[in-house]
């Protein structure tokens, strides 16, 4: 079962990453962006994977001030999002996350429509143990559902 096993261990690190950590992003004034809770779905593709990954869905409140989608803490992962830009209604970062058991680096980037993002993150795992590396491919789309309330995650 070793096939299952290496599956399990690059989805859980895809799992991981999609948690990025909440950082300030230059405030974009022309980004059209309508503030407020949206929801995430994100498709995992591995290279070279020989099952599914099912679709993974989040949601958050959004605002010009943090526009990356999923910003929130997640285990023992150590992740630093950083060369976070925003260019008319591109935002783009690059993020590294690692802990005890290997390493992820990668780079994103959204665009957004008004109450809507589509984008993608390209990320490339390495595990210490084998030395093993996984290229992953994430697809988000996003959508505002409605005004933010006391209470959602932010």
């Amino acid at each position: 079962m070793p096939v299952l096993r290496n599956l399990y261990l690059s989805v859980r690190w895809a799992l991981l990453a999609v948690c990025f950590f909440p950082g300030a992003v230059m405030a974009g004034e022309d980004l059209n962006l309508e503030q407020g809770y949206w929801e995430t779905l994100v498709t995992i593709r591995i290279q070279g994977g020989l099952l599914p990954v099912p679709a993974i869905k989040s949601a958050k409140c959004i605002s010009r001030q943090d526009p990356l989608p999923n910003s929130v803490e997640s285990g023992n992962m150590h992740c630093r999002v950083f060369d976070k830009t925003i260019a008319a209604n591109d935002v783009s970062w690059r993020i590294e996350c690692g802990d005890a058991e290997g390493k992820m680096e990668g780079q994103g980037k959204i665009t957004y429509a008004g109450d809507s993002f589509s984008g993608a993150m390209d990320v490339m795992v390495t595990k210490i143990e084998g030395n093993r590396r996984a290229r992953l491919k994430y697809v988000m789309k996003g959508k505002r559902e409605r005004a933010c309330k006391d209470g959602d995650p932010r």
